[in-house]
This record gives structure tokens, sequence and C-alpha cells, in this order.
């Protein structure tokens, strides 16, 4: 849509949305000319030229070579700087028994530039401070940071989580004003269903209660206090835990009411479900028994990821990806450096 003269704005904010117009356009496209850039953004040449000088000046593009001219003069083609600014995702699990972080920093397409994880004994906000702290020395153009945690956060601060010293911590406004970028903390089966893309992901641990993430019409559904998908508590006279989880038949009871009672609420087309102890025989079996809870009609189709850490990685790089977006975009025109951070 064409943004150049809209009725009543201020000259600066014409030239920011007609800049972020062109910037979306050049993001999606990687590499492109004036011209295609004009064509996609509805703006004219001469605008659109104007701001690619700008964007070239504060390293968002590059200059790249010319494009066929077909008979004509040359164009020169612009290339979208996908290392402007970076991101960082972190986000806990428990490997081999130890208890492990994992670091990811990512570029605007949300490919990883580096990868780490580190076992920690305890895990509290100044451990987390110090890691943070470390990767921003390693890459100062860090600009966001996603956080997955097995937990609730609630109006900034953590209520629920596995790692004891985090709880009553504000801890996304702790990071922000210690790093002064964007945070985001999520919990670990929202971030999976993000990641999954799906319309309802049940995780089922081997020790603990199970959790699902929901996504309604593309919007995660976290209720008044951030308790949906807290479905251990449901009152279904289930003893969640290793006992359980070691009975097929158990297991696959188990999951099914919890199944039918999601399908009861939310009424998903279909259901992944993840459990390090859950295979094909139990995905098979838990739909045998859905169709006894349900009816014909209501039955979603039920999937079983093979790899809950890469759906929950996923979903935390999209969270990350619309912050580096946010922040990319914001006063596109008036950016004139990467701010230093506090380390």
């Amino acid at each position: 849509m064409n943004t150049e003269r809209p009725h009543g704005a201020s000259t600066l904010i014409v030239k920011d949305l007609n800049a972020q117009s062109v910037l979306r356009c050049l993001k999606e496209a990687q590499t492109a000319t004036v011209r295609q850039l004009a064509g996609a953004s509805g703006l004219s040449v001469v605008t659109v030229k104007a701001i690619m000088t700008s964007l070239v000046d504060q390293g968002k593009a590059f200059i790249g070579g010319k494009a066929p001219s077909g008979g004509g003069r040359p164009s020169q083609r612009y290339i979208f700087n996908e290392k402007h600014s970076l991101g960082l995702v972190i986000f806990t699990r428990e490997v081999d028994g130890k208890d492990t972080v994992f670091l990811r920093v990512v570029d605007l397409y949300g490919q990883t530039l580096d990868s780490e994880s580190i076992e920690i004994p305890s895990l509290g906000p100044d451990e987390l401070e110090t890691l943070i702290g470390e990767k921003i020395l390693q890459f100062n153009r860090l600009q966001a940071i996603s956080l997955g945690l097995p937990g609730i956060e609630y109006k900034g601060t953590i209520v629920s989580v596995d790692y004891k010293a985090l709880i009553g911590i504000p801890l996304a406004d702790r990071l922000r004003s210690r790093f002064g970028m964007p945070v985001l903390v999520e919990n670990d089966v929202n971030a999976a269903v993000l990641g999954r893309d799906c319309e309802a992901y049940i995780y089922f641990p081997r020790k603990y209660p199970p959790g699902a993430g929901l996504l309604i019409q593309g919007t995660l559904l976290k209720g008044c206090h951030h308790f949906a998908g807290e479905i251990g508590w449901l009152p279904l006279g289930i003893s969640w835990g290793p006992e359980t989880a070691d009975s097929f038949e158990d297991c696959c009871s188990a999951a099914a009411k919890v199944v039918a009672s999601l399908t009861a609420v939310v009424d998903p087309a279909s259901v992944v479900l993840y459990g390090e102890h859950l295979g094909k025989e139990h995905l098979q079996r838990i739909g045998e028994l859905c169709r006894n809870l349900l009816p014909a009609q209501a039955l979603p189709t039920l999937h079983c990821s093979e790899d809950f850490t890469a759906d929950f990685e996923q979903g935390l790089k999209k969270i990350l990806l619309n912050l580096l977006d946010e922040n990319l975009l914001e006063k596109p025109l008036r950016e004139e450096q990467i701010p230093k951070k506090k380390i």
C-alpha cells in the first residue's frame, strides 16, 4: 500500500512508514533493485532510491552487483544485511539428569550463528546475567533476548518454575534493565506450540505432570493468570509420575483423558503429543481410547513429536525474530548506531 502521502501525518512519520515498507520488502526478497522495491512497496522510484541510500549508510543493506539489464541500463542490486541486528535465544532442559542451559545467537533470518550448551548446577538471575554478558562481549550486535523456562510467568514475574532461585523474580524487567534491550520470557510448552505451529501441544514428562500449549487463531492462549495449559491440575484422578508413565495402559489411558478434556474445551483440529516414553504404539492406543471418550466428529488428529527441544527452540526463535523486527523497524531512518549494552 502506498504510504507516501497519508492524510495528516507529519513528514517524519511518513518517512519512517515508507522506510519500514521498503525494509520489509527487501528483507522478504533478500536482494532487489530499486524498481523491484518500488513495485513491491507501492512507493515511487525516487522515494525508494533515497531510502536505500540511508539504509546502506546505516548498514541495514549492502550494495550488490548489477541486475541483468535486458537491453537497457543495468540496475543496481541491494542486499538485506541479516547480520545488522542479532538476537539471543536461551532455554533450559534436563539432559542425562543434569540441568543444561542452551544458548543460540541468531541473525534476522533466524539462522544460528553460534550454539552453546552449558551444564549448570543451579540457575538463578545472577547466573543468567553472567551467561548473557559473556555472549554480548562476543557479539556486540545483540539486540533482543527470548528466554524459555519450564514454568509460569505472570505480569513479568516468575511464579512457578523448576529453578527455585528464579521464583518471585521479575526476570524480564530485570534483564531489560540490566542489558538495555527487549526481553521476552516464555513457558517451554507455549514456545513449543509456536515452533510446531499447531493448535495444541501436550508435553508428558516422565517424572512430572503434563503441560499444554494452545494456539488459538495464531495467538497463544494464556488465560487471566497465565495458567492456561497447566493440565496437570485437571481433576482426572491421575497420579502423574514414573509409575504411570512406565505402564503402557495407564499412560495411554491418562493421555487419552487429557486429550479428551482439552478437546471438549478448545476443539482443536489436531493435537501434538510429546514424551520421551511415548512411541507409535502409544499414539495408536491413545487414539483408540479417545474414540471411546469423544464423538466421532470431534476427534482431533493426533501426532507425535520426536524432538521437543527442536520445537521449543524454534518457537523461541519466532518470538525473538518478532522482537528483532520491531527493533529494526522502529524509526528506521533515525537509528545511527547500535547502542552499547551494559555488561
